[in-house]
């Protein structure tokens, strides 16, 4: 009788297997039941009914009988109840041998290639027939590959099947045998476990240990050329790790460094007192160094800094700033003391190198533009705050019309009468000078209320947000004015048929920002109000 080639390959693996485990946790349960305790039948379309529960065959077939067509397939069932609970299969083969004594004129032939399918429900050898076969499951059949002889043995490996019917013993129902392809003239005949011939017989060799085996296994973040490994592997007491860079570790989570890019391969080995496994994986090093970019904006000598770098994981940023300053914010904001030309540089550092981008920052003076505004008090109407707004100037000096000065930049000054003057203010800077001139009408606010009562809101007042008054007490003509300080009319409005309670909104249009006085007049009754454009 011929020996396969997988029969040789099934037995080395099954040493090597061995060798791996200790000799005292590794057993072998050797299973070849006969007619008395088998469990296989066989089951065929041309007779659909009848049970062969006791046929010598183990058999996949399609051919024909008289001129007639039908397909012949076969199940197999092992009582695993000697292997313990909990047990880990190391290795399970399953022989199968060809029965030459068998009642078909055909042994292997045709493109026989077939599978064996785990049977997924209950059936019994004197019940089954073609017609109440039970069902499969399709998925992770074991694969026979097509026979070279005409009375081929088949050693096949079976581990994974195995292994699970002992973790879960109450879905071990065996395996369907059946051809690949059911076409005619094609068949692959075994011996059953009710054939004469013991050695015939199907045979499973099952190694198992009833330690508690590890299972490798990891996870792992890259952050430039630094990975972060973490084990994830079960029931392991030690850990050897390969990065695949010619580095190891022993460790349970290492980090780490590759010094180049690449793809490398990644392998861990865990043990404990029953054996070892192992897990393998690639790790890509793609480490780009930075490209440092960054662009500015500046008010006169404050100017903000953007880092617009194309950079991966950034460690830091370095700032010159070209007046021997420097800063490590992402995005500074720097306060230069003098107008000029300053040469910046922006240094950027990753774990992949460090690159660095130069720009020329000038600040030129603003033009010398003078210009002011000013505030009267309501309680003191004889004081007035004068609010500096000239661009380009280093020192002023206002003239306020009544012979006074003064150097201050926001000054206030109290008036001795009332009056109309001329304000002037002198603005200049190391270059040169300007002088902007306004009339100033200082006079007495009289608010007159007498039991009128207007609100207005909000106050301060946005530019573009809306201005309100409401009444609390009825008026059928609402008469609104705005002046600035010095008395000048801004803008009127009449409102009709205002009534208390109800909010009304004052149409004001190019109010720039600053103080006003608004008046609201009905009935008789006045009533002045400061208000502030923001």
């Amino acid at each position: 009788m011929k020996k396969s080639v997988a029969a040789l390959t099934a037995f080395t693996l099954l040493l090597l297997a061995l060798s791996a485990f200790p000799q005292s946790s590794a057993k072998i349960l050797v299973l070849r039941p006969g007619p008395a305790d088998g469990i296989d039948a066989d089951i065929r379309t041309d007779m659909p009914v009848t049970p062969q529960g006791t046929s010598p065959d183990f058999i996949a077939n399609a051919w024909t009988a008289q001129g007639n067509y039908f397909t012949q397939r076969s199940l197999l069932k092992f009582d695993l109840s000697q292997v313990p609970a909990g047990a880990s299969v190391l290795q399970a083969t399953l022989y199968l041998y060809t029965n030459l004594t068998t009642g078909h004129h055909q042994l292997d032939s045709g493109a026989n290639a077939a599978n064996l399918y785990r049977i997924a429900e209950p059936w019994s050898p004197n019940q089954v027939t073609w017609n109440n076969q039970p069902s499969f499951l399709a998925g992770d059949p074991v694969f026979l590959p097509q026979s070279v002889t005409h009375t081929e043995n088949y050693t096949i490996d079976v581990t994974a099947h195995v292994q699970d019917m002992v973790a879960n013993p109450a879905a071990n129902y065996g395996w369907l045998f059946r051809l690949q392809t059911e076409e005619k003239y094609r068949c692959m005949v075994f011996a059953s476990s009710n054939n004469l011939n013991e050695e015939w017989r199907p045979k499973l060799v099952i190694q198992y240990t009833s330690c508690e085996l590890p299972v490798a296994g990891f996870s792992f973040v890259i952050n430039s050329r630094e990975v972060q490994f973490t084990d994830i592997s079960t029931h392991a007491t030690s850990w050897n790790w390969t990065f695949g860079d010619g580095s190891t570790s022993t460790d349970q989570n290492p980090v780490h460094t590759y010094a180049n890019q690449g793809n490398f391969q990644v392998c861990l080995e865990v043990a404990d007192s029953c054996g070892f496994s192992s897990h393998c994986e690639a790790v890509v090093i793609d480490c780009t160094g930075p490209q440092a970019g960054f662009t500015f904006s500046n008010a006169f000598t404050t100017v903000s800094f953007t880092d617009t770098s194309h950079v991966a994981n950034p460690l830091s940023w370095f700032w010159e700033f070209g007046d021997s300053t420097t800063s490590t914010q992402q995005n500074p904001v720097h306060q230069y003391s003098n107008y000029g030309f300053y040469k910046v540089y922006l240094t950027v550092t990753n774990g992949c190198g460090t690159d660095q981008a130069y720009q020329q920052v000038v600040l030129s003076e603003p033009p010398l533009v003078p210009g002011f505004s000013t505030s009267q008090n309501e309680t003191d109407n004889l004081k007035v705050s004068f609010s500096n707004q000239s661009t380009g100037a280093t020192w002023w000096l206002w003239d306020f019309g009544d012979g006074t000065s003064s150097v201050d930049q926001n000054p206030v000054h109290v008036y001795e009468k009332y009056g109309e003057y001329q304000v002037c203010l002198t603005a200049g800077n190391h270059a040169s000078q300007e002088t902007a001139c306004n009339p100033l009408k200082v006079s007495k606010i009289d608010v007159i209320q007498n039991g009128c009562s207007i609100l207005f809101y909000p106050n301060p007042f946005s530019v573009s947000g809306k201005l309100y008054f409401m009444l609390f007490e009825d008026a059928g003509v609402v008469n609104i004015t705005v002046t600035d300080l010095a008395g000048r009319t801004i803008l009127k409005r009449e409102y009709t048929d205002s009534r208390k309670d109800i909010p009304v909104e004052v149409d004001i249009n190019g109010l720039d920002r600053g103080t006003y006085l608004i008046r609201g007049t009905f009935n008789n009754m006045l009533k002045i109000t400061k208000l502030e454009v923001r």
